[in-house]
């Protein structure tokens, strides 16, 4: 279930029948981004990471080989998940067939391409989280919020972002604008907001949608939404998607 929350299968997976396997394109205004094979395969794959190496790149976004990921893999999300829910998933990929798939290197502009730089940007972004509104606080009491802020890492689509993506404010569910108009990036208000957001919703209503695309009204969500409903809230329990449903309309959710 982790696995799938989390989005592992979602942005992992680009062939249905090479589960976990890699391949899968996210474009962005920097280029695409092409996730990497996370099968047990030892070539292509993780099979040769320690269950610290993996609990170092979810919760750190550095490589066994000591390079930072770029921050399209949502690692500050996992920072706040328990180390046993990120050994539960790293069990999960090794219970499953192991895939050999070569994946292609990202395609970025320059100098966006320059790994190197993503020291700086992890430097801005730490200073940024060291603010008042800067830093993910999750009090592992409310599963609603653990859920919301770090395993399903909500902000990651639906908070402002700063023109170098950075997040300012972590609480802010107010939605992001579209960076290009071809890209589609742009995200809804999820906030309690009853006008903008969704706080006109009922908690049925939420959970409804998580399980099945469709709103209250009888639309039915976008594309990406889709994908992300389909590969991954839709294995939550109910009963957590009703803490999930709870937590976002509660006044703790500011």
């Amino acid at each position: 279930m982790l696995s799938y929350a989390a989005g592992c299968y979602g942005c992992h997976t680009s062939d249905p029948n090479k589960p976990f396997s890699g391949g899968y394109k996210i474009q962005t205004k920097y280029g695409t981004f092409i996730t990497p094979n996370i099968t047990q395969d030892k070539t292509s794959g993780i099979g040769n990471w320690s269950k610290t190496e993996f609990i170092e790149a979810m919760k750190h976004g550095i490589s066994p080989s000591q390079k930072p990921y770029y921050p399209a893999f949502p690692y500050s999300w996992y920072s706040n998940m328990h180390d046993s829910d990120i050994l539960d998933i790293f069990d999960y990929l090794n219970s499953i067939p192991s895939i050999k798939n070569e994946t292609s290197p990202h395609d970025l502009k320059f100098p966006y391409r320059i790994r190197e730089a993503l020291w700086l940007w992890r430097i801005v972004n730490k200073n940024l989280k060291n603010n008042k509104k800067g830093g993910l606080e999750v009090t592992n009491k409310n599963r609603g919020e653990y859920l919301i802020k770090a395993v399903t890492h909500c902000s990651a689509c639906h908070s402002p972002r700063t023109w170098f993506s950075i997040i300012k404010d972590h609480e802010n569910l107010n939605g992001k604008i579209e960076t290009k108009k071809l890209l589609n990036d742009g995200s809804p208000n999820i906030s309690k907001d009853k006008v903008k957001g969704i706080g006109s919703w009922s908690e049925s209503d939420i959970v409804f949608f998580l399980q099945t695309g469709i709103k209250p009204n009888g639309d039915f969500a976008g594309k990406e939404m889709s994908k992300i409903i389909e590969n991954g809230t839709s294995y939550l329990i109910k009963e957590d998607l009703e803490k999930i449903s709870r937590y976002l309309l509660s006044n703790k959710n500011n």
